[in-house]
C-alpha cells in the first residue's frame, strides 16, 4: 500500500510537468494555425506583412552590419542613449512629481478655504433663521396687541363715541 502511495506521488509531479508544457505547445500552436489561416485567406495581410517582415529584416541586417563594423562605437551611441533617455526620464518625473506636490498642497488649501467658508454660511444662515424666528415673534405679539384692545382703550373709545353721539344731539 505504501508503495503504491509513493508512486503515486511520484507520477503526479511528472503529470504536472507534462500539462505546464503543453499548455505553451498548444496556445502557440493556435497563434500559428489562425495566423497561417488569416494568410490564406487574406491576400493584402499576407502581402502587408511581407512588407513588413522584409523592412524588419533589412534594419536588423543594416544594424547588424554598422555593429559588425564598429561595435564600439555602436555600443558607446547605444549607452548614450538609454542614459540620454533616463535623463529625460528622471526629468519628467520630477517634473511631474513637482506639479503634484504644488497643485496637491493648493488643492488641500482651496479645500480648507471652501470648508471654512461653508461652516461661515452654515452659522450666518443660523443666526440668520434665528433672528428671523424672534422678527416673527415680535411681529406675533404686535398683531395680537392690535387685535385684542386693552380694557382701557375700550373704555375711551366707548367714552368718546358717547361724546360724539351726544355732541351730534
Amino acid at each position: 500500500m505504501e508503495n503504491q502511495n509513493q508512486n503515486v506521488n511520484q507520477t503526479t509531479p511528472q503529470n504536472q510537468k507534462r500539462g505546464n508544457k503543453k499548455l505553451p505547445i498548444a496556445i502557440l500552436t493556435g497563434a500559428l494555425i489562425g495566423g497561417a489561416f488569416i494568410l490564406i485567406k487574406d491576400p493584402s495581410e499576407r502581402k502587408r506583412i511581407k512588407e513588413g517582415t522584409r523592412s524588419t529584416k533589412d534594419a536588423v541586417s543594416g544594424y547588424a552590419s554598422e555593429v559588425k563594423e564598429d561595435p564600439s562605437a555602436k555600443k558607446d551611441d547605444l549607452v548614450t542613449r538609454v542614459r540620454n533617455f533616463v535623463s529625460v526620464a528622471n526629468e519628467a518625473v520630477a517634473t511631474v512629481q513637482e506639479v503634484f506636490n504644488n497643485q496637491g498642497k493648493e488643492i488641500t488649501e482651496k479645500a480648507k478655504d471652501i470648508k471654512e467658508e461653508s461652516e461661515e454660511i452654515v452659522s450666518t444662515a443660523k443666526n440668520a433663521g434665528e433672528d428671523l424666528q424672534e422678527a416673527g415673534d415680535k411681529a406675533k405679539e404686535a398683531k395680537d396687541e392690535l387685535a385684542e384692545p386693552s380694557n382701557e382703550e375700550n373704555t375711551d373709545q366707548t367714552r368718546e363715541k358717547v361724546a360724539e353721539i351726544n355732541h351730534q344731539r
